[in-house]
């Protein structure tokens, strides 16, 4: 192929496409987004509240980063919650917690989580015990507590909170192997 006024399109069309495969392939294999800073700042405010909005039948997912300069067992004031957007219909609830790092482990964490809500060793899911009423707010916990002893005080990670809803038209039991409302 000749480099000609008719060509030049496609060549700089290429040309553009191959620097950004590589951009992508650097930022991905070096992991950019867990790239240790010392300048870093976690969004994680203590004693604030969080809240995630859902709606029936579907899920939502808050997330927070935070450094690793936090102490193992440390009790962190966060308040988590979840409020009920939809304008038709009560729902079941249950929430999962997930901890990321860059080097790909799950690390352990544990909530003190709030009294309308309860822990099911089984699945590693907190239920919420009562239907969450239209446009009403539960509160998931007022701390986390990180148990695992491998932070690095230079690292960041991820804290994310997944909540799940089912209708109260649903048979929650057939979708989750448990009645929240009924297991108490």
């Amino acid at each position: 192929m000749k480099f000609s006024k008719e060509n030049f399109g496609w060549i700089f069309t290429c040309f553009g496409l191959a620097i950004l495969l590589a951009i992508s392939i650097y930022l991905g294999a070096t992991g950019w987004f867990f790239k240790t800073d010392n300048s870093y700042s976690t969004d994680l405010e203590l004693g604030k509240t969080v809240t995630a909005n859902i709606s029936k039948n579907q899920a939502s997912t808050v997330s927070l980063t935070l450094d690793g300069s936090y102490l193992a067992g440390e009790k962190l004031s966060q308040i988590i919650s979840v409020t009920n957007v939809d304008s038709e219909s009560d729902i079941y609830l249950r929430a999962k917690i997930y901890i990321y790092s860059g080097d790909g482990l799950n690390l352990n964490m544990d909530i003190v989580e709030t009294s309308n809500w309860f822990y099911n060793e089984n699945d590693g899911y907190y239920y919420y015990n009562d239907l969450l009423p239209i446009e009403n707010r539960a509160t998931l916990c007022s701390y986390v507590i990180i148990r695992d002893e491998n932070l690095r005080g230079r690292n960041k990670y991820i804290l994310s909170i997944v909540f799940e809803s089912l209708s109260k038209d649903e048979n929650v039991e057939s979708f989750w192997g448990i009645n929240p409302v009924q297991n108490i």
